[in-house]
């Protein structure tokens, strides 16, 4: 008998997932102690329509849930009692990260100059503001690269869910004042990337190791709720 195959989709805080079921089909729970684990069927669609309807549950958990550790697309178990040993094995770091995430969202920006050379050592100050939403440096992911259409930055930024707003604004005021830059902003998203750990595997059931998503989206520019002109 084929051994039956579960998606593995995100991790909540115990007993604030189990509405999602009515919401999202042949989706279920599994618990362990504080945790539990969001689970579906393998093979609900495949390519694009396997990504979209892992984004659409891990967004709608996070619509239902305080606090939401979301999973990298493609991780597949082949039990219920697999699922349990893994949540058992890395209950402590996915406690830790649940109670991290509670009431906070990640918001993102992208900023592009419109023309070469941009000025780099000027955008600090600029985002001053977007940084006070999310004031503690563990609470934000910031870049600057060279791309082939020029300088490019990208910000991550881990916020309370009363400040989605805020940040809106701000980026709006950044806008206003900062016409030299093209800017995209995105979210609220489940915290990918401020959950850039290692699985570690059921010593019972695993043989490899699984990794969370750090900064991997599934659908990066199809989840956008807003967005100002993209860079």
């Amino acid at each position: 008998m084929t051994p039956r195959r579960i998606a593995l989709h995100a991790a909540a805080t115990a007993g604030e997932a189990y509405a999602l079921g009515a919401r999202a089909r042949g989706v279920t729970c599994v618990a362990c102690g504080p945790v539990e684990a969001i689970v579906g069927r393998w093979g609900a669609g495949t390519g694009v329509r396997a990504a979209l309807r892992h984004d659409r549950i891990v967004r709608q958990a996070l619509e239902i849930c305080a606090s939401v550790v979301p999973f990298r697309l493609g991780v597949e178990l082949t039990s219920e009692a697999e699922v349990h040993g893994l949540l058992e094995a890395n209950l402590e770091t996915l406690t830790h990260h649940l109670a991290m995430l509670r009431g906070r969202v990640e918001m993102g920006l992208k900023a592009r100059w419109a023309r070469e050379p941009g000025d780099p050592a000027g955008l600090s100050p600029l985002l001053e503001h977007l940084r006070s939403l999310a004031p503690r440096s563990e609470d934000r992911r910031e870049r600057l690269g060279r791309t082939s259409a020029g300088l490019l930055f990208e910000g991550s930024y881990l916020v309370p869910r009363r400040a989605v707003d805020p940040f809106w604004s701000a980026v709006e005021e950044l806008r206003r004042t900062s016409p030299e830059l093209r800017l995209l902003g995105s979210g609220p998203w489940a915290a990918y990337s401020f959950c850039d750990f290692a699985l570690q595997p059921s010593p019972a059931e695993l043989t490899t190791t699984l990794r969370a998503p750090g900064g991997d989206r599934c659908i990066p520019f199809e989840r956008s709720k807003r967005s100002s002109t993209a860079p």
